[in-house]
């Protein structure tokens, strides 16, 4: 890079600038899709060439790290044994965790949507002898996240998504 970057400038670029100077300056791959992570990378790649990357030792324990998780993640998918539902067919591993469920009560969930910050607590709730979770929002209780984030949005969302309990899983790239 010839020019010294101003780092603090990059947020007040639009998407457009941003990935124009993304293939002037960096070009090997494709720019990341959105806005935030454009800026962050750029930001990165910036620094990394005006100070330097990560030293070897450094570079060499992160992908031990990377390399142990796999094999971790593989692990544990290759040993989870399906669970029946309640109606005996399909298994609840083929949609996914109950990660509402999985949060210890008090657990406080927090959102920023069109401006607003949206604020939910997560319940314990007994039943029949069984434990489970509710979801407080706004002096409402709710059954699950996902209705949580239809009363925020309006319309229907995954409720742990929309908190970033989980993610989309893509295919890792080589």
């Amino acid at each position: 890079m010839s020019a010294p970057i101003d780092l603090a400038a990059l947020p007040r670029m639009s998407i457009k600038e941003l990935r124009d100077f993304w293939r002037e300056h960096i070009g090997r791959a494709p720019p990341p899709v959105q806005k935030r992570l454009l800026i962050r990378e750029l930001a990165w790649r910036v620094q990394e060439r005006m100070h330097g990357g990560l030293d070897a030792d450094t570079a060499r324990l992160l992908k031990s790290a990377i390399r142990n998780a796999r094999q971790v993640a593989q692990q544990e998918d290759s040993s989870e044994q399906p669970r029946r539902s309640r109606r005996g067919s399909a298994s609840s591993t083929a949609r996914g965790p109950r990660v509402g469920n999985d949060l210890p009560p008090g657990t406080r969930l927090v959102r920023e949507w069109r401006g607003r910050t949206h604020e939910v607590t997560v319940l314990e709730v007994r039943t029949g002898g069984k434990t489970g979770r509710s979801f407080r929002y706004r002096d409402q209780t709710f059954r699950t996240l996902t209705e949580v984030a239809k009363a925020i949005t309006g319309i229907h969302w995954s409720g742990p998504r929309f908190f970033g309990l989980i993610t989309s899983r893509r295919p890792e790239s080589p």
